[in-house]
């Protein structure tokens, strides 16, 4: 084993160790510098998702940003050499964190912030490429595919070489701030003749002369009659000894000229920056020389110059290699300014034009688009609501309506002495914070929740719009056909209920994320199927028909909507021919329409209780032999015993888990005639066997399985009664949900008939000894009891207390006893004591 690599082990105690050809850089570890890292498949650099991953990207300094830029240069520091070995640390521009590796199976590089105990010491040598020593003779190396980077277990690896970035990159107005146009320049001292410093600038890129900004000052942007200001080079000059061509003019905040000694290229600014080091120069396109001597138009740097005891800041030329002619370049420093702040923030705003313009004091809708006349937007609608959103200090600005974007992540500035009026995209604008919810994604329209839906019943009133006669005026029908009467009709209007179909984005900022979306709802009769359908020349309700399906849009005030068609090819609304014959029908003349609301579930809730389900003159009933659901009046016989009040008795309880709107319970009850201490319940169930009859089921999962279909819900209906329907059932394709009587039996139907009554009713009595025909049983009734099998036998009966209430001698085997009503205790001689309700 390589001696040499032995004791680097025991050195670096694995430390992680790569190297890297460095012949173009020579003062490695020595520099506070930052260079590429270059191999053949790229650039090393920050991944762009992840802070703390690197990847390798191509580089290109002609289309990228400074920023872009920055995250792959890397500084080469902390040099330290032990054994003859030299590593060093390298630290991200962007970050300043360490590139390094956690240990893993196939170490990925990262970077870390602390580097205690964490690998990251590198080795640069020219001659073996990329590598590093972590145990013996092993070593690590960097391995490249597609821009992932890894190191893996191998003795080559990929070569990269350090690579000094621009000295020269120009800077554009944006990135003058830091992502701002808004920026504060300073020199290294304090110089005569700055102008700049300790001021908020403003700068433009010139159309036209790529790298080249206009700069202005913040607080003093333009003269009272609203001419632009702009830096730049004075015709005046500071006189210095030596001076030659342009040095020694000044700065100066002037207008720009275009006729007479036109200056516009003396205000033309450029910034390059050395991107391993970021130190700044300053150039200005041109000087008053040029329009002395016209052919004297080179650039020229800011330099300062000394004047006896004084420092000046001026200009100079440059010569062929880009040094200055005189003077010294100072030392130029950038940082973010103030930039303009809307204090409300993100949220929605009315816009209104701040120009001197004919669309001055108009309310924006679009860009480039206004309200007519005195029109406001609305809180309401989003017609003239902008969405404002503020980011990392930059704006975007995009209608609601539309989705017309006035500015997307850009910054503004404030128009002086104008409150709450911003530059967008250079037009003034006067913002108008307005409380809309954002979180109300059906700003506009008619939008109910699901429990709204199903714990209410709606009105449909159309609205005359005439100055004499009633506010609206009722819905109600005449053979089918859909028809207004005035408000004193109140008892026929009829009730509808809406069944949303489909829900459609229509509008919103949606490049911000916001969206804004109409439901549209077909109107169903409260106790029925029928729904409005169209036919030639009226509104009707139709179970066959195709129904139709609506948008309700609101007016600015909320008052009343509109009702328009959903798909229709002519685009119309409900309106109604109020002059002849009163019906509702489709135009392309909306007429005007308001919901209203009521209390009206289309499920009953009830409390959990024993109860009596009828249906013409029969009960619900649980066929104790077969446990087949039967529909039986009291009498009824069963096997050897007829049925009585104690079978029709069904236990109603809750169902923990239902639809909003639509409370499920289970139907149950136990089998009358068991064994003392049989507790075993049987639920009322919807088969899809035995021809679809209804069953009852002793299976105690029914309660937890999915989609059980012991689940029953207790559908209103007309009149005050219910229907019986299943929900397993109701979900089916093919449903029969409802429960209905044929010839005696439960039965599954797919359409409602059986229209049940449902009252309380007493809780069977629970006999504690019926057992086989013979034995002693005692049955609890209205105002008695009978007792059967017990002639010639002495009975005591006492109360619950245990006072005698009387006693007696059996004379038969099937015998009533009256007496008071409670539980009453019945001792039977030579037998037992048996506990038995009297009603």
């Amino acid at each position: 084993m390589n001696k040499k690599s032995t004791l680097l082990a025991a050195a670096l105690m694995a430390v992680s160790s790569f190297t890297i050809n460095a012949a173009e850089v020579t003062d490695l570890g020595s520099t506070d510098n930052f260079y590429y890292l270059k191999s053949e498949g790229g650039y090393l650099s920050l991944s762009g998702i992840k802070s703390d991953s690197v990847v390798v990207k191509p580089i290109d300094e002609t289309s990228m940003t400074k920023a872009a830029l920055d995250s792959a240069l890397w500084q080469i520091m902390e040099k330290q050499t032990s054994l003859g070995v030299t590593t060093y640390s390298i630290r991200n521009k962007v970050t300043l964190q360490y590139l390094a590796f956690a240990s893993a199976e196939k170490p990925v590089p990262n970077l870390v912030s602390v580097v205690d105990g964490v690998a990251h010491r590198w080795i640069f040598d020219e001659k073996d490429g990329l590598k590093a020593y972590y145990s013996g003779d092993k070593y690590l190396s960097f391995s490249i595919t597609n821009t992932d980077l890894s190191i893996l277990d191998s003795k080559s690896g990929e070569d990269f070489s350090v690579i000094a970035p621009t000295e020269k990159f120009v800077l554009k107005a944006d990135q003058l701030g830091g992502g701002f146009t808004t920026f504060q320049l300073e020199f290294g001292a304090t110089y005569e003749g700055d102008i700049f410093s300790g001021k908020d600038l403003i700068a433009k890129d010139v159309p036209g002369k790529a790298g080249y900004v206009a700069l202005q000052s913040k607080e003093d942007r333009a003269y009272p009659n609203g001419v632009a200001k702009y830096f730049g080079i004075d015709t005046l000059k500071t006189t210095i000894s030596g001076a030659k061509d342009v040095f020694g003019y000044r700065f100066s905040l002037d207008s720009t000229r275009t006729v007479q000694r036109p200056n516009a290229a003396w205000q033309q600014f450029k910034f390059t920056i050395d991107l391993k080091n970021d130190s700044l120069a300053m150039f200005v396109a041109a000087t008053p020389l040029a329009a002395e001597t016209p052919l004297d138009a080179d650039t020229v740097q800011v330099v300062v110059a000394s004047v006896d005891t004084k420092q000046v800041l001026t200009v100079s030329k440059i010569d062929e290699s880009g040094k200055v002619l005189q003077g010294a370049v100072p030392y130029v420093a950038l940082s973010k300014g103030t930039h303009a702040d809307i204090p409300t923030g993100s949220g929605v705003y009315f816009l209104q034009s701040a120009s001197k313009g004919a669309n001055g004091g108009k309310y924006y809708v679009k860009k480039n688009s206004f309200m007519g006349g005195d029109s406001v937007p609305s809180v309401n609608l989003p017609r003239g609501q902008w969405y404002i959103k503020t980011e990392n200090g930059k704006y975007s600005v995009v209608d609601r309506e539309s989705d017309n974007a006035f500015i997307l992540n850009q910054e503004i500035f404030e128009v002086a002495g104008m409150e709450d009026t911003y530059l967008f995209d250079g037009d003034s604008v006067t913002v108008t914070a307005v409380s809309v919810d954002l979180n109300d994604k059906y700003l506009g329209s008619l939008a109910y929740t699901e429990k709204e839906l199903a714990e209410k019943g709606f009105t449909l009133h159309m609205i005359p719009g005439v100055p004499i006669g009633p506010a609206y005026l009722n819905t109600f029908t005449n053979d089918s056909i859909l028809k207004v009467i005035d408000g004193s009709g109140a008892s026929n209007q009829i009730v509808f209920k809406l069944v949303p179909n489909g829900t459609q984005v229509v509008a919103g900022a949606k490049q911000l994320g916001d969206e804004i979306s109409v439901i549209s709802y077909q109107l169903r009769t409260l106790f029925g199927t029928d729904k409005i359908a169209a036919q030639s020349d009226s509104l009707k309700l139709s179970a066959t028909g195709e129904p139709l399906s609506f948008r309700f849009v609101f007016n600015e005030t909320r008052q009343w909507c509109t009702m328009k068609v959903v798909g229709d090819s002519e685009s119309r609304y409900v309106g109604m021919d109020l002059q002849n014959t009163g019906c509702l029908q489709l135009t392309k003349n909306p007429a005007y329409v308001t919901i209203l609301s009521a209390d009206a579930p289309e499920y009953a809730t009830m409390e959990a209780g024993h109860k009596r389900f009828s249906t013409a003159n029969n009960s619900l009933v649980m066929n104790p032999n077969t446990f087949l659901a039967e529909l039986k009046i009291e009498g009824n016989e069963i096997t050897k015993s007829g049925y009585t009040e104690d079978n029709f008795s069904l236990w109603v309880e809750k169902a923990e888990n239902s639809p909003l709107g639509k409370q499920l319970y289970y139907i149950s009850c136990e089998a009358i005639g068991t064994k003392a201490g049989d507790e075993t319940r049987y639920y009322l169930a919807a088969s899809d066997t035995l021809g679809g009859r209804a069953v009852f089921t002793s299976d105690e999962s029914v309660k937890t399985m999915e989609n059980s279909p012991t689940l029953f819900a207790l559908k209103i209906v007309e009149g005050g009664t219910y229907y019986l329907e299943n929900q397993s059932e109701f979900k089916k394709n093919d449903a029969k949900p409802y429960v209905g009587m044929v010839n005696g039996f439960a039965v599954m139907q797919p359409v409602p008939m059986a229209e049940f009554t449902i009252e309380n009713a007493p809780a069977p009595v629970a006999n504690e000894e019926i057992e086989a025909p013979n034995t002693i049983k005692v049955i609890g009734s209205t105002g008695e009891f009978q007792i059967r099998n017990a002639r010639g036998k002495k009975i005591t009966l006492s109360n619950i207390l245990g006072q005698t209430i009387g006693s007696r001698l059996v004379s038969s085997d099937n015998e009533s006893v009256q007496t008071s009503r409670g539980v009453v205790i019945v001792s039977v001689e030579g037998d037992k004591a048996y506990k038995v309700i009297v009603k």
